[in-house]
Order: structure tokens, then sequence, then C-alpha cells
């Protein structure tokens, strides 16, 4: 942090811009870009379970499908792995169908994500969001809550 205001100064410095003037603009863009941030709803073992039967939701497991293999997944999901969910989700409608079997979802639909524990979850979820889907969620227990609750193997 110090480096960075180090660097700033001279910065400013150099461009003859007064240092209060830098440092205001510099707040104002860091203000606009937190600010837009979408935000990541979270979701719940009980939203989950209700997911097969409201096919307009999307579910899907960001785990690499070798962890599939040892564990099972979630009915419902798709699994995309983290690694490329930004590049499937970017995708034509007609290639995403293809590859998974279900509509692209719109920027409207809502979309839940899960992997092990919820963090790359989560990470998928930004990247969703910063793709433009308004309506991403993750379920933070992830298939540890999921296997715990219906008694499958973790």
């Amino acid at each position: 942090m110090m480096m960075r205001h180090c660097m700033m100064a001279l910065r400013v410095a150099r461009s003859q811009i007064p240092f209060s003037t830098a440092r205001n603009t510099q707040s104002n863009l860091l203000q606009r870009f937190y600010s837009q941030a979408p935000q990541i709803g979270i979701v719940d073992y009980d939203v989950v379970k209700k997911l097969p039967s409201e096919p307009q939701k999307l579910l899907i497991d960001v785990r690499e499908p070798e962890e599939l293999k040892e564990t099972g997944q979630i009915p419902a999901s798709i699994n995309i792995p983290l690694g490329v969910v930004s590049q499937e989700l970017a995708a034509s409608e007609q290639l995403f169908k293809s590859k998974y079997g279900r509509e692209k979802p719109k920027p409207e639909t809502e979309i839940i994500f899960h992997c092990k524990i919820g963090k790359r979850s989560l990470k998928a979820a930004e990247a969703a969001a910063a793709l433009g889907f308004k309506n991403v969620k993750n379920y933070q227990g992830s298939w540890l809550d999921w296997a715990e609750r219906e008694g499958l193997p973790k």
C-alpha cells in the first residue's frame, strides 16, 4: 500500500498535478469500480434440493471431472470446471446446448455454482457476473454440505 502511494506521488510530481486532485481521482475511480460490482447471492441445501423441479434455474458444478468420479454429483447439475467456466458461458447458444444438453443461460437466468467447499464456486460466480449474468449465486456449503445431508461420501 505504501509503495502504491509513493508511486502515485512520484507520478503527480512529474505531471505537476496537485497531489490532492490525483488522490481524489483515484478514490473516485475505486469507489465507482467497487460500487458497480454485482452482488453474489448465497444459497443453502434446501434451495439446491429443490432444483430438479426448477428447470429454469441452472446448477453448475465447477469441480474437475476426476473429482466427480470420486464423489458423484448433485442431481440436475452440469459440470463446467472452473478453468473453462468463462469460456463456456461465453460460447454460442448452439455449442452450449450441444455440450451440456441445456439451454445456454440468459443474462437474467438464475445460475447457482458449487464445488467442494464453496471457494471455487464463488470465483466462478464472480466470473459469470463479470460476463453480464445478473442472477448468480454460490452454494456456500457445496459438495461437503450436500454429501453430509444426503449421507454420501465426501
